[in-house]
């Protein structure tokens, strides 16, 4: 396969659910009622929904990752948390490739991520590194 310097990848798209925040919280053990109360998030003057976890957030970015490269390693991936996804927020990931490193038989990509709302650009910003066998 042939990867390009500012190739664009494929968008991954999603629809944040209150159900899979409390499913969130349950597997993170997060009992936090910012995302299980939206009383309480009014409350903190927050927004008028739950808010998504962060960690659920980077899962979405993986799995834009894992949608446009279906065999890859992880290396690493750096994020920046510049805002809040909502209970009923339409995510959508998009992303490039800033870097290809040819090393022996293998392949080295950097990629530059965003998870977007329909509300707000760049709420979280990443970048991963991946390794192509």
């Amino acid at each position: 396969m042939n990867y390009k310097l500012g190739q664009n990848l494929i968008e991954w798209s999603f629809k944040i659910k209150q159900e899979y925040l409390i499913v969130w919280s349950e597997v993170l053990d997060d009992p936090n009622p910012i995302h299980l109360n939206k009383n309480k998030v009014k409350d903190l003057g927050l927004g008028n929904n739950c808010i998504n976890q962060g960690p659920a957030n980077v899962a979405y970015i993986i799995n834009c990752i894992s949608n446009n490269f279906h065999k890859f390693e992880l290396i690493s991936i750096k994020n920046k948390f510049k805002g809040n996804v909502f209970s009923g927020d339409y995510v959508t990931v998009t992303g490039l490739i800033s870097s290809v490193n040819n090393c022996d038989e293998t392949i080295y990509l950097t990629l530059d991520l965003c998870l977007n709302t329909q509300n707000k650009k760049g709420v979280v910003e990443s970048t991963a590194v991946i390794k192509i066998p």
